[in-house]
């Protein structure tokens, strides 16, 4: 395990890091249900199209929670989001409803402090859309859990299953519903698909948003796109969507060059992609390589290094071929459609997770697991011992445990557990939170907060500069609460803890020239990034 550690900290020595811009992950917030006893309370969250479009609540897709009457009264859910909330300038959180009874509804933030309230404006309609608000105005600062119960009843009033929906959970400095959104927590959205057809009568071509029917370690994503590719279709059959429909940013070619989408087709054929309104023009290219596997997923690239700017309108034309020889229709998937400067296919992103026990106290022989919001094949919060894949191992019997896994980007809560079990948690207050962009390798001590050692294979925004540098560097990201740098060998040589502040000077006079790795833990995870001394 050591050793491999040191490669990843020899690799980083040689690369760079790249800020990448996600287009569209068709994902949505991770929602961890918030349940009763797990053998009786079978209510359930699912992304929906909106049974009941108005013009309180026009969107595509909303969540619908099956509400069991076994269930306990608070049943909900909890989520970390990827970006928290600032309520130092936007005090309101505002989520729409629809329900077939009016009852309590709460929000809970949790970060420095935590705070539960009702809605400013309580729930009036039923089986209606309506727009509550919730006033955090006594908060600041930035929050990264949310918890949320749309129907606080005693268990015991529940006589049978109810059905209700909500939908966009955002905050903004406006009490007043239906007032714009500041910030958005999630709309449970994806990016218009606009078909590319050749003649709406006879061809058929389709986009589906459904779950990821082949889930691997390239794209272990919950949900991908699904396309029926009409026989009868045209040769650019495809979508174009315009981004600010669904409050997406423009595609900015200024630094990142190469366009990512991830496919899975069932036959070779050439694929575009389309950058169109842009000051520099549009332009149209196939991919930088040909797309070379089938019936798995492929990371294929498009180079726009001819191009700047940003660009309010895409397209993806997944299988272009002219003219058309398919005698029978097929289906693709497509995902994971972003902007960085990699020229090369992504590799499969792999999370090392690393737990030192020497000094937990853990009985000798007991198994190691880990557990947490991560969903998938590996569950969300399960028992210790029942999910194979989430044991670690030692495999050099030195009491560091490790195991690797495949997240799709996003927030993710866990914890660590010895024993078949919840008897014998790791030792640290709440859980363990880290925001996954890419690969990266964690390094914990059972019963110690923070990380002892972090790397990330792609940046993220914790900036560190000046770099190289010489005396003092500057670190800014918002609530740190603590710094590890650790040299090109693993050893730690500067450990800070800091009190949830936004910027931070580092004298490093004390050091030595040579490269150096930093990580930063925040109320959102472990962030980390390199520097040279001087």
């Amino acid at each position: 395990m050591k050793k491999f550690y040191m490669f990843i900290l020899t690799l980083l020595a040689f690369g760079g890091f790249s800020m990448a811009q996600t287009i569209e992950n068709f994902e949505y917030l991770t929602m961890n249900l918030m349940l009763g006893d797990a053998t009786l309370d079978k209510s359930s969250l699912e992304v929906i199209a909106n049974p009941d479009s108005s013009a309180v609540d026009s969107s595509m897709y909303v969540v619908k929670f099956m509400r069991d009457k076994d269930g306990q009264e608070y049943d909900g859910f909890y989520a970390t989001l990827e970006k928290p909330v600032n309520l130092t300038a936007n005090k309101y959180v505002h989520v729409k409803v629809w329900k077939p009874r009016i009852s309590k509804v709460m929000f809970k933030l949790e970060g420095t402090e935590n705070k539960e309230i009702e809605p400013m404006n309580p729930q009036t309609k039923t089986n209606a859309w309506e727009e509550l608000v919730f006033d955090f105005s006594s908060l600041s600062g930035e929050y990264s859990k949310i918890v949320f119960t749309p129907d606080r009843v005693p268990a015991a009033s529940n006589t049978e299953d109810i059905t209700m929906y909500f939908d966009e959970l955002f905050v903004n400095n406006d009490p007043a519903p239906g007032s714009k959104p500041v910030q958005w927590m999630e709309d449970y959205e994806i990016i218009t698909l606009n078909p590319l057809l050749k003649d709406p009568a006879t061809d058929k071509s389709s986009f589906t948003w459904i779950a990821n029917p082949d889930k691997s370690p390239l794209n272990p994503s919950d949900h991908v796109i699904k396309m029926l590719r009409d026989k009868d279709g045209q040769p650019w059959d495809g979508f174009w969507s315009r981004l600010s429909d669904t409050h997406r940013d423009s595609v900015d070619v200024t630094t990142n060059k190469y366009v990512h989408v991830k496919v899975w087709k069932p036959r070779v054929s050439v694929i575009k992609f389309k950058l169109e309104g842009g000051e520099a023009g549009t332009l149209e290219i196939p991919s930088i390589s040909p797309q070379t596997k089938t019936n798995e997923w492929e990371d294929i690239v498009f180079d726009f290094s001819s191009k700047t700017g940003k660009y309010p309108i895409i397209a993806l034309l997944a299988d272009f071929e002219e003219p058309v020889t398919l005698t029978e229709d097929i289906t693709l998937y497509f995902d994971d459609i972003l902007v960085n400067n990699i020229a090369t296919p992504l590799e499969p992103a792999k999370q090392v997770i690393n737990v030192d026990m020497r000094n937990s106290g853990y009985t000798p022989g007991s198994k190691v697991w880990i557990s947490g919001s991560f969903g998938g094949d590996r569950g969300t919060w399960a028992v210790p011992g029942s999910i194979p894949q989430n044991e670690m191992l030692d495999p050099n019997n030195d009491g560091i445990y490790t195991i690797t896994l495949n997240l799709p980007d996003g927030a993710y809560e866990y914890k660590f557990f010895w024993g078949n079990a919840w008897d014998h948690g790791d030792e640290v207050a709440g859980n363990r939170q880290v925001n996954v962009n890419g690969s990266s390798t964690l390094t914990y001590v059972w019963g110690v907060k923070g990380v002892t050692g972090a790397v990330a294979l792609e940046g993220t925004s914790f900036k560190v500069f000046p770099n190289p540098v010489k005396d003092v560097i500057n670190l800014q990201f918002a609530q740190m609460k603590s710094v590890v740098i650790t040299d090109i060998l693993g050893r730690m040589v500067k450990n800070l803890k800091l009190e949830g502040i936004n910027s931070k000077n580092v004298n490093l006079n004390d050091l030595k020239s040579g490269l150096y790795f930093i990580s930063v833990e925040t109320n959102t995870g472990v962030y980390s990034s390199k520097f040279i001394k001087e």
